[in-house]
């Protein structure tokens, strides 16, 4: 396939939430702890080994207060009681276990809060080690003065205007002057999906490369030109100098983003054609509500069936009339949006799985499914029997009940026989439709019985299609204590999907099947997205103003992509910290190309060289589980698939990427004021 299909949106990690900040800042104290703690050790065995005959410049750029030695004699204590614990293998693991597995799926799960005695002591020593390394970088803060900062901004925005910088973003034109369909075979569906998701690789490439060199070179270049020497003798703070250049050059670039981004809606919106079936899948912003995905049958929970699929994303259910198996979605809360619902609206259903033929099956026909929806009052439960594939009420006195006042209502409805009310009513209110009288009786029964059900429903391989939910359901699911047996709490809401077409499977991921909220604006999602695209702007622009303190403009602007390219291979180098790579290390993968061997390739255990490969990627993944949470987490900042393919964009999730940025920002611009306050710059 050359683009995704409309709904396939693959979410391998749940966006960010204020829930997960606790657990953020304390892997942000541990890993920036670290550092901090090597960095202030260097440093105090570097200020405290100044003669004092030496000139009092450099007694000032290497001062040690006695919170610095105190932060840093508290953090040695946490550090210390950390290895004791580690060596007495007391208080829980700090460090995660990675797993990495050729065909395994693993989703990313952030960071909860650990109060383990392990975790404690590292959070603490990492505290304390920020706090003494920082505190000149905080007094230095408190000198800043907006004027000065405000000026130097200013001075970087006039020069990158004077080179003509901006004529660059003029190629952002390119990809919205010629129809993409002149190019490539596109079908009409994914017209609007192509689009954007060039112009967002032209706007990502036209503005991350500028802002890296600009930024890399602007102290190296006043350093060389002795522009800095008009500065420095004046009343200015060292940290003004990388705080002036980075709002400049971050002020630049958002302007030429907002532009871009102006610029780009206007011809998605007004300067072309676009085909109607591609308004129709990607013009809008679905708002999800994702539901928690396990496979359950007679046997209780199960694994779900690997199918052999090279990418082992989804999971697959068996299809027969007779099986038990089903996929189960549990909502743990209805919002209100979807509990106050009127009557005559109901909830779209949403999925769009994948089908795993086992026969041929019949020629332009899909696979019919079996869809239940369920309140937490109307708990279901597979059967015992084997051959018996029919999932019943945990409260058979329930069922009876449902049983009844369906027969006596559908009997009511006109052109139902009283045979096929009293036999088979499910039939009839399965085919129901919205705005009909069977309808009525279907939002009647789910506001009273918490069950509703459709069976017989196609679908085609990721084809995405919708059922619609009766209101009441959400009604009656929102009601009460929401508790079970024992008072355990239970989920509101349960989806339970079964493929009833023989000889298929049916496969499905967690984001597969949703339940519609509500649609919002496209425009709106588009600057939104714009968002996570300035997150990227901005990070390069740090990284490369806070190593050129120290490097020259070109070894800066290299470090700074290096690091940044860093985080499109965060997969590969998790694989290469965990030690675990079913391919091995790099000097295992060094020594296959020497010899030309293949990946796969056994090797001698008892071989001296074999040992010594073993022992040396051994050491490289220490070091790399070191340096890991160095590379910054690019991909958090796309959103590109979510505004391709229709879905909004979390304003919370945009909230937490700048606060994640920042975060990792915060250590490089600490580090920079440290470089350029040890530079002799002065005329």
């Amino acid at each position: 396939m050359t683009a995704p299909l409309f709904g396939l949106l693959i979410v391998d990690r749940d966006p960010l939430t204020l829930r997960d900040l606790p657990g953020l800042v304390q892997v942000w104290l541990m890993d920036a702890g670290g550092f901090a703690m090597l960095g202030l050790a260097v440093y105090l065995l570097y200020a405290l080994r100044i003669p004092k005959e030496q000139a009092n410049s450099s007694k000032d750029r290497a001062g040690v207060s006695g919170l610095m030695l105190g932060a840093a004699a508290l953090a040695i204590l946490c550090y210390a009681v950390l290895g004791f614990l580690m060596l007495t293998r007391k208080g829980g693991e700090q460090v995660a276990e990675y797993v990495s597995d050729p065909g395994a799926y693993r989703k990313y799960v952030p960071p909860a809060l650990s109060l383990k005695p392990q975790s404690l002591a590292l959070t603490l020593g990492g505290l304390f080690a920020v706090i003494g390394i920082g505190a000149p970088f905080v007094g230095s803060l408190l000198k800043l003065r907006s004027r000065r900062v405000f000026a130097i901004a200013k001075l970087g925005f006039k020069e990158a205007v004077r080179n003509r910088v901006f004529l660059v973003f003029l190629f952002f034109l390119v990809p919205f002057l010629f129809p993409a369909n002149w190019f490539i075979q596109i079908k009409p569906e994914d017209e609007l999906r192509t689009m954007i998701g060039f112009s967002s690789l032209v706007t990502n490439l036209l503005l991350t490369l500028p802002a890296a060199l600009l930024a890399a070179l602007s102290i190296p270049n006043d350093i060389k030109n002795q522009n800095i020497y008009t500065i420095v003798t004046k009343p200015v703070e060292r940290f003004e100098l990388i705080l002036g250049r980075f709002v400049g050059y971050a002020g630049l670039m958002t302007v030429a983003l907002f532009g871009m981004t102006t610029l780009g809606w206007l011809f998605i919106s007004f300067g072309t054609t676009i085909d109607e079936k591609a308004k129709e899948e990607t013009f809008k912003a679905r708002v999800p509500l994702y539901g928690q995905l396990s496979y359950q049958s007679r046997r209780g929970l199960i694994e779900g069936i690997n199918a052999g699929r090279e990418f082992d994303y989804r999971k697959y259910i068996g299809g027969d009339p007779a099986t038990s198996q089903r996929a189960v979605w549990n909502f743990d809360a209805v919002p209100s949006t979807l509990s106050n619902r009127p009557a005559d609206l109901p909830v779209p259903l949403e999925f769009t799985f994948d089908i795993f033929r086992m026969t041929k099956g019949e020629e332009n026909k899909g696979v019919d499914l079996e869809i239940r929806a369920t309140s937490w009052q109307a708990a279901q439960q597979p059967p015992a029997d084997p051959k018996d594939g029919v999932w019943r009420w945990t409260d058979p006195a329930k069922e009876q009940a449902y049983k009844k006042d369906a027969t006596e209502l559908v009997r009511k409805l006109p052109g139902v026989t009283a045979e096929v009310a009293e036999s088979n009513p499910g039939s009839v209110l399965s085919r129901a439709k919205p705005g009909t009288p069977a309808w009525a009786v279907v939002e009647k029964l789910a506001e009273t019985h918490g069950y509703y059900e459709a069976t017989g429903k196609e679908i085609f391989d990721y084809h995405p299609d919708s059922v619609p939910v009766p209101a009441g359901l959400f009604r009656f699911a929102a009601q009460g204590p929401g508790t079970g047996v024992e008072g355990k709490p239970m989920p509101r809401l349960t989806v339970a999907v079964k493929c009833i077409t023989r000889g298929q499977m049916l496969g499905m991921a967690e984001p597969d099947l949703f339940l519609l909220e509500g649609d919002r604006s496209f425009t709106e999602n588009y600057f939104k997205a714009a968002v996570g695209l300035w997150c990227r702007v901005v990070l390069i622009i740090g990284l490369a103003v806070c190593c050129s303190t120290y490097l020259a403009g070109i070894i800066s602007f290299l470090a700074a992509l290096l690091l940044f390219a860093g985080g499109y291979a965060s997969d590969h180098l998790t694989d290469m910290a965990s030690g675990k790579s079913y391919v091995g290390g790099p000097f295992k993968a060094m020594s296959q190309l020497l010899k030309a061997e293949q990946s796969t390739a056994q090797t001698d255990p008892n071989s001296a060289i074999t040992g010594a490969v073993e022992g040396l990627d051994k050491g490289a993944a220490w070091f790399f589980r070191r340096v890991i949470n160095m590379v910054p987490d690019v991909y958090s900042y796309s959103w590109t698939n979510h505004l391709s393919e229709g879905f909004n964009v979390p304003a919370g999730a945009l909230v937490m990427n700048v606060v994640v940025l920042f975060g990792y920002l915060l250590p490089w611009f600490i580090l920079g004021y440290y470089l350029i306050r040890s530079r002799e710059v002065a005329a």
